[in-house]
């Protein structure tokens, strides 16, 4: 019995000194950043482009196939079985060259994808740093990301601070010491 008493002082006194502790808690409104940096804008804008391009190449092989439908609708009266089966063959094959491209651009994990996140990616690194600069310089022990979040008081957004080290020009680094270097929610 007194051992039992011991070990609960114990835990009590350890459990005071815990909660005597200061955490310095904030969040950070990833999406907001991303909206009022330039570098994002500057890579939303090459993104669309290259994306306007492949939707323009996908109409072009939509395009290509309806016309030779077309044509082999006019015509096919006029084809030789053989010559029906060869204009069947290569409208089959423009299709599934069609279907083809689709799926290497546009289909998830496609070049589609790939070129957003190789585009994102270096700007993810930024605020990760600056978040890092700001968790450091002003002694935070956390820092979360606001989707994440059910409830936090205002006063503990920070993401206007970050946006101020971001736009001071921090630079993205691989090897930085600290724990806070996975992608912020997106």
């Amino acid at each position: 019995m007194r051992i039992l008493s011991l070990v609960l002082g114990a835990m009590l006194g350890l459990a005071t000194i815990a909660a005597a502790q200061t955490y310095k808690i904030g969040y950070v409104q990833v999406d907001l950043l991303m909206q009022n940096f330039p570098e994002h804008e500057d890579a939303s804008k090459t993104y669309d482009k290259e994306l306007e391009s492949w939707q323009t190449q996908l109409n072009e092989y939509q395009q290509e196939i309806q016309s030779l439908e077309e044509e082999f609708q006019q015509r096919a009266m006029l084809f030789s079985p053989e010559k029906k089966r060869e204009k069947q063959d290569e409208i089959l094959t423009k299709r599934q060259e069609a279907v083809k491209f689709y799926q290497d651009i546009f289909a998830q994990g496609g070049k589609a994808d790939q070129r957003k996140m190789e585009l994102l990616t270096p700007i993810y690194d930024k605020i990760n740093k600056a978040i890092e600069v700001l968790g450091k310089r002003e002694n935070y022990t956390m820092i979360f990301n606001a989707q994440g979040l059910l409830y936090a008081k205002q006063e503990m957004d920070i993401t206007d601070e970050v946006l101020k080290i971001l736009k001071a020009g921090v630079e993205s680094s691989s090897t930085s010491g600290g724990t806070g270097t996975a992608a912020p929610k997106r």
